[in-house]
């Protein structure tokens, strides 16, 4: 499994290291290839030196002639690394696909890869996933130095994203390039919570829509976006098949970077008003299920195993097909247990998503 990434690499010792230092706009890429050890931990192997155009799409280009569809897959806020590896390697067994990760640098540090000055002393809050930790922090009382660390730090997150935006359209056109060599899988880009405010702020960049109109359907999983205004650039996504806006009204995630912003909802809890177009269709996966569990409803996550339903709708999206084909004999009710809207802008799960293993 690759992972391209804008962070720069260590490899003393021989050992490769992804770190928590990048170089702000700049649009030098690294890639590793990942895999998991046996006995637990993963194997990287890869180069400290920026690659090419020519050698990225290369390397991308024996991707697409293999077996599998392509998924590409954007991390969202406070990922290590490693979070990211065991997320990619967990989509990649779980739907049977290729996956593609792009790491970048949403730890929130500096650039320098140290952390934030002035930030409150004392130890964080352990013992957690930084999903579930970042989402306690929007009910945290007032004055607590963990939970204020956690917002600072996510408020430079989203600088930092900024700042990557150069590279991710980078990699984008590698992937757009190598899947048009190939021709043979399909490919679709899936942007998780804070990775579509990356994927957002990508679009002024040049040739970024045009590469993700390679893609078959670009889906945004809990987007952490404003939900204002969010029409106006979802309007200039345009892959081959469908986008796909995934939301549940109890994200404790998003409602935390919400108090954290000190703004409206998040378009992955609330997206208010739906743009009403054949291409766009909003996932409402409210229904039954409250917690931090309501981020990750696309993967199995804090103990809790998917629920086929889930699973069912993502190993389409993720495999690049059609969510139903009503020429095949398929209405809304295959994959929506409650259907959609008679103009099918909004399908509903309405079940809880995860039931217990």
């Amino acid at each position: 499994m690759f992972v391209i990434t804008n962070r720069e690499i260590d490899t003393d010792g021989g050992a490769v290291t992804l770190s928590t230092r990048f170089q702000p706009g700049a649009a030098q890429l690294r890639m590793v290839e990942v895999g998991r050890k046996n006995g637990g931990g993963y194997t990287v192997s890869g180069s400290a030196d920026g690659i090419e155009d020519a050698e990225g799409v290369s390397r991308l280009s024996d991707v697409f002639a293999g077996p599998r569809p392509v998924l590409v897959y954007l991390h969202g806020n406070n990922n290590t690394p490693q979070d990211c590896f065991e997320r990619c390697l967990r989509l990649q067994e779980s739907y049977d696909v290729e996956v593609v990760g792009f790491s970048w640098p949403s730890e929130g540090r500096l650039a320098s890869g140290t952390d934030l000055p002035g930030l409150p002393a004392g130890p964080d809050e352990g013992g957690d996933t930084a999903e579930a930790s970042f989402a306690r922090s929007g009910t945290a009382p007032a004055g607590e130095g963990w939970a204020e660390r956690k917002k600072r730090r996510y408020r430079q997150a989203k600088a930092n994203a900024l700042d990557s935006v150069d590279a991710l359209a980078r990699s984008l056109r590698w992937l757009a390039a190598a899947r048009l060599f190939s021709g043979q899988q399909p490919m679709t880009v899936a942007a998780h919570s804070l990775g579509s405010h990356l994927l957002q702020h990508a679009l002024p960049v040049d040739g970024f829509s045009a590469s993700l109109a390679a893609a078959q359907h670009v889906v945004l999983l809990a987007p952490c976006c404003r939900a204002a205004g969010h029409e106006a650039w979802l309007s200039q996504l345009h892959p081959r098949g469908r986008v796909f806006v995934t939301f549940h009204q109890s994200d404790s995630v998003l409602f935390a970077a919400r108090i954290a912003d000190r703004d409206g909802d998040k378009l992955g809890a609330n997206p208010g008003s739906f743009l009403v177009s054949p291409s766009v269709r909003y996932v409402d996966f409210t229904g039954g299920m409250g917690g931090f569990l309501a981020h990750t409803y696309f993967v199995a996550a804090g103990g809790k195993k998917l629920a086929k339903v889930n699973r069912k709708l993502f190993a389409r999206l993720f495999n690049g097909q059609a969510d139903f084909s009503p020429g095949q004999g398929e209405g809304p009710r295959t994959v929506y247990p409650l259907g959609c809207s008679q103009d099918g802008s909004a399908c509903h799960m309405g079940l809880p998503p995860f039931s217990e293993p």
